[in-house]
């Protein structure tokens, strides 16, 4: 039985992110391995329990920039001077400046769940951005083995810094929905199936597209609702610009926690608008596809390289041809369906979620040995 510490998330339970990649491994594996994660005592509440295994929750420091770096040099400090480990498991690019403390004591395998050079979020100013750019060189030179979830970060860290990187995508699993509790929330919020249109995300900002949708809805003269579900704390002034380009057809519901409620409110959609203008590999992407449901996506690489010929796609960034593109799909609901069960079956049996979970733990007992 290994000792496996995880680092570089928020923590768990997930609300989306990279949180949503490491939280089935650690079920999965919690009855196998000892496994620890470490928590953000502001993401995490006191006395969450999940399982076996073990959360350390870790206070941090207020504020956008100091909250993450305090964090994670506590993370790593506790680590190092109170953990007992046979490696450890750090997520996020952004995390690995820590590389240098935590190689004191341990082995350790480095996780990107996008590049922040190449996927460089506008969330952040260009200092923020240059900064965690720096942290790549630690996620490639001092892990004991880089990993990457996006093929194109893996042959990006492969051509421009020399380094190859091991591509282990994401994995996903079909998740049941319980229809008739799927319609009772649908009508306590108002919501008829298959008569609203949708987009979701653990966090919203301007990378997720959700201004794209909104453009491209208000060409339309659709009788029919917008839905968008997601955290608009994270950047205020961009959610205040959502707002005023809402209408009186647009819902805007928080972030869901429940997934079986937000399983119910996606099976039931007309469409999933998913137009990320940045990604890695998408969870919420893939479990759109698993479930069946007919959707619209950007043409980003990493997109393209999950659902392949499966989706309807539009130009990244275009309001104009995503507005076309709903238009046709609303035209042509035999063929979206169509699609929609090619994208069901293609991820069904490209990304399963036991080959995640297997490929991961092989490694984990490859670098411990």
């Amino acid at each position: 039985m290994l000792k496996i510490a995880y680092l570089g998330i928020k923590g768990l339970p997930s609300k989306g992110g990279a949180e949503r990649v490491v939280e089935p491994i650690v079920h999965a594996l919690s009855s196998r391995q000892k496994l620890t994660v470490y928590c953000n005592s502001r993401y995490t509440p006191q006395g969450t329990k999940i399982g076996r295994v073990r959360l350390v929750r870790i206070p941090t420091l207020p504020g956008k920039y100091l909250q993450p770096v305090s964090f994670f040099i506590l993370s790593a400090l506790h680590a190092l001077f109170k953990g007992n480990y046979d490696l450890i498991h750090v997520h996020n690019v952004e995390a690995c400046f820590i590389l240098p403390l935590l190689r004191i004591r341990y082995r350790v395998i480095a996780t990107s769940h996008g590049s922040p050079i190449r996927a460089a979020r506008s969330k952040w100013g260009p200092l923020a951005r240059t900064l965690m750019g720096l942290t790549e060189y630690p996620y490639l030179l001092l892990s004991n083995c880089a990993t990457s979830v996006s093929r194109a970060d893996a042959e990006y860290f492969k051509q421009v810094r020399g380094r190859k990187v091991v591509y282990l995508p994401n994995g996903i699993r079909e998740y049941p929905v319980d229809h008739k509790l799927a319609r009772q929330n649908l009508k306590e919020m108002g919501l008829s199936p298959s008569r609203y249109i949708l987009f979701a995300a653990g966090r919203i900002d301007p990378t997720k597209g959700c201004h794209l949708v909104l453009e491209a809805f208000n060409k339309l003269n659709l009788n029919l609702p917008l839905v968008i579900v997601g955290d608009l704390a994270q950047v205020p002034h961009y959610a205040q610009g959502l707002r005023q380009m809402a209408d009186e057809r647009v819902v805007f519901i928080p972030h869901i926690a429940d997934k079986e409620k937000l399983f119910g409110l996606v099976r039931n959609c007309r469409l999933f608008i998913f137009p990320s203008l940045v990604e890695a590999m998408s969870m919420m992407l893939l479990e759109v596809a698993v479930m069946g449901v007919p959707l619209i996506c950007s043409d980003i690489p990493e997109n393209k390289d999950i659902l392949d010929k499966h989706a309807v796609y539009f130009q990244s960034g275009n309001a104009e041809d995503l507005a076309r593109k709903m238009r046709w799909a609303l035209d042509h609901p035999d063929l979206m369906n169509s699609y929609a069960k090619g994208a069901q079956a293609w991820v069904k049996s490209h990304y399963s979620w036991e080959r995640m979970v297997k490929g991961y733990e092989t490694l984990y007992e490859k670098i411990a040995g």
